[in-house]
């Protein structure tokens, strides 16, 4: 196996492995600081580490909006910061086989944003049953799910109305680093993932480019 093959196939295991314990987690709530925020113009602002991010403030969306991806049926919309960037649902991915198997725990849809068949960034969204379902509780319970001896917790803040949260998980003995960022929103949790190299050792025009990509998701 070559050095490629092996990291997208350690990529499609970590992207499984969370999307695993996401369901489960969601499931178990259907069945049963680094980071600053503060508000201007009704639009909250996080610090992520790939830089900072505007929550609440969605790009307008018209015929020649041809980088923004909007899906009004699922409710949420993203967008790419060029022409080398895809978006593609699920269902065009060997993985659908994997996820279609966690609609019984809630899963709804999701899509994949990747450069060059590499799949940098997902998108879930979960149905939440329970009416007391609490979005603090449940990073807290899926940091604890992914922390080990060589998987720390970087940062993570909920919003104090707990409709948004946003965390990450660093590997230490190699260079992958995982970042969720969640919204809450009518019964239903919108997750988006990165996962890949650190935000450290990325350069500069793809920090940017990834920024762009975390800042652009926006629940409607």
């Amino acid at each position: 196996m070559n050095l490629q093959s092996e990291r997208k196939f350690i990529r499609y295991a970590l992207i499984i492995s969370i999307i695993s314990g996401t369901s489960w987690l969601v499931w178990s709530f259907s069945d049963s600081n680094s980071t600053q925020s503060y508000d201007v113009l009704n639009t909250e602002i996080v610090f992520s580490g790939f830089g900072e991010i505007k929550l609440y403030n969605p790009q307008k969306v018209n015929l020649f909006s041809t980088n923004i991806y909007q899906d009004k049926t699922l409710g949420f919309q993203i967008s790419k910061p060029d022409d080398s960037w895809e978006i593609h649902s699920v269902l065009d991915h060997d993985l659908y086989d994997k996820l279609i198997l966690l609609e019984p725990k809630g899963f709804v849809d999701g899509v994949f944003v990747e450069q060059n068949h590499d799949m940098r960034f997902m998108i879930n969204i979960f149905d939440i049953q329970k009416e007391n379902f609490s979005l603090h509780e449940y990073v807290d319970n899926q940091i604890e799910l992914m922390k080990s001896e060589t998987i720390t917790n970087s940062f993570e803040q909920v919003s104090s109305k707990d409709d948004w949260a946003i965390f990450a998980m660093e590997y230490l003995n190699d260079s992958q680093y995982v970042e969720q960022m969640l919204f809450l929103k009518d019964n239903r949790l919108y997750l988006l993932q990165y996962s890949g190299n650190s935000p450290q050792l990325l350069a500069l025009e793809t920090k940017k480019d990834f920024q762009y990509i975390m800042e652009s998701f926006e629940v409607i």
